[in-house]
């Protein structure tokens, strides 16, 4: 294994992939090693763990050294891991390796591209994160519990919505900051009843465009089973650049 200090010579053995480029702290604070052609990229925070990113051409026979590696070498006991994230067509292999336990499969998603201007985006309100956190987290809890960030701490950087007429919310979405400081949507949820109208779609376009006009670029995460959003951010744009394959690991 080799150490990495440097995310541009990171970018470099990448050959610019977006999840590195974009998603990753340019001070790289966690450890990162590469094996054989594969990142193994420590992740901070509560989900502490490693990422595994095979590199271009890397092959199976190359994450499964890596991730031997990464067990056999102590690593995951050293850095106190919860977590490991592979990318899906390897997931067998990493359970083979790995006492893995639950976790989720998403992808991570990006775009450079503006998406075409819905005229009901003219709808939408800002929101504030603070004083508006109760209603956004009782939204959230009525209409998809499975909103995967957090309301009110301060973590989404801005927040946008669509009221009806009696004042009542029907869309929101959020957007929080990638370690690397380019915004990731997030918190996109539309009520129960108003599905099916595009309300998704609407709130998604004008955070990408709100993105863009600032960084350039636009980042998300969705779960691999959610295909109505995945159909919806495909069409505005975004593509995958990792489908990742999450899971705990024993003292997660």
């Amino acid at each position: 294994m080799r150490r990495i200090t440097s995310h541009e010579e990171l970018v470099q053995l990448s050959a610019g992939d977006p999840w590195v480029r974009w998603s990753l702290d340019p001070g790289l604070p966690g450890e990162v090693w590469v094996h054989e052609g594969v990142a193994l990229v420590e992740r901070l925070g509560v989900r502490r763990g490693f990422w595994v990113a095979p590199l271009p051409d890397a092959a199976g026979p190359a994450v499964r050294a890596a991730l031997v590696a990464l067990r056999d070498g102590g690593h995951l006991e050293r850095l106190r891991s919860r977590s490991v994230s592979v990318v899906r067509e390897h997931a067998a292999l990493a359970s083979e390796v790995l006492d893995l336990g639950d976790g989720g499969d998403w992808d991570w998603m990006w775009t450079t591209t503006p998406p075409p201007v819905d005229p009901r985006e003219d709808e939408l309100v800002d929101l504030d994160d603070t004083r508006d956190a109760d209603e956004l987290a009782a939204f959230a809890r009525e209409h998809n519990p499975r909103m995967w960030t957090e309301v009110g701490t301060g973590r989404v950087i801005r927040w946008v919505g669509r009221r009806d007429v009696a004042g009542r919310l029907t869309a929101v979405g959020g957007a929080e900051r990638e370690a690397g400081g380019v915004p990731h949507l997030a918190g996109i949820v539309t009520a129960t009843g108003e599905r099916g109208r595009g309300w998704g779609g609407v709130v998604t376009a004008a955070l990408t465009r709100w993105s863009l006009h600032g960084h350039g670029v636009c980042t998300l995460g969705v779960f691999a089973d959610n295909e109505v959003a995945l159909r919806v951010y495909r069409r505005l744009g975004y593509r995958t650049a990792r489908a990742w394959h999450s899971r705990r690991l024993p003292n997660g």
